[in-house]
């Protein structure tokens, strides 16, 4: 089907070239693939995993030809700022590993006065949409990397190999994992309601209570001393 530039003859090749040339140097966002994190700064080197098409001559071409489409990967990009959870007195977190896929997004205007300073910052420099202003967005991943019995009913925290999950239901929460460790630093641990242990109840310091034996007996224990059994 003509387009209305072609039915009405008009010359549109040359406007069309010249925004295509300028999209092609704004940046907006772009799949990646950490090379590696630094937990003391926090940044990310990120290599991006789309490529360029970049028109070359052919090999070995000693006059003008016809350039050829290349595919031609870009560098990895340092610096770039992990997008995570977190405000002010919390932050939710996720080990970031070689490997890891990301969502790469470039900023509007230059960030690195706000990166060192944080607050409002004058820009250091003038660029747009480029490339040295990433952030990389966790939690894209390509179909290779898709997670199985992906739950559609509850919220969950799995780890990949689902060894280990939090899943928070309508009916309830569950925590599976090989091993929990509770750790509170002041008060203790406080539970409010019945509780019911299907294994054994190892305890390494004074107990007190009232504990159910198999066979229905209630021993009332105080300071880790048995006082009575009903």
């Amino acid at each position: 089907m003509l387009s209305i530039q072609e039915r009405l003859n008009l010359l549109t090749e040359p406007i069309e070239g010249a925004a295509w040339q300028w999209s092609c140097m704004l940046r907006s966002s772009i799949p990646g693939e950490v090379v590696s994190f630094d937990p003391v700064r926090q940044t990310c080197v990120v290599q991006p995993t789309i490529q360029e098409i970049v028109l070359l001559p052919p090999p070995g071409a000693k006059k003008f030809t016809q350039n050829i489409p290349t595919p031609m990967s870009i560098k990895p990009i340092r610096d770039v700022i992990p997008i995570m959870m977190r405000v002010p007195g919390w932050s939710f977190t996720f080990p970031i590993v070689k490997g890891t896929e990301c969502l790469l997004i470039f900023a509007d205007m230059c960030i690195d006065g706000w990166w060192q300073s944080s607050g409002v910052q004058p820009q250091f420099d003038r660029r747009r949409h480029d490339l040295s202003d990433a952030f990389a967005l966790f939690g894209p991943w390509s179909k290779p990397n898709a997670l199985s019995n992906y739950s559609t009913s509850s919220v969950q925290l799995i780890s990949d190999d689902q060894s280990q999950v939090m899943d928070f239901g309508d009916t309830g929460t569950t925590l599976t994992s090989p091993k929990v460790t509770i750790s509170p630093t002041i008060e203790g641990v406080f539970i409010e309601g019945d509780s019911t242990i299907s294994g054994n109840l190892h305890v390494s310091s004074g107990a007190s209570g009232a504990f159910t034996s198999q066979d229905g007996q209630v021993i009332t224990v105080q300071e880790g001393i048995i006082v009575s059994i009903q």
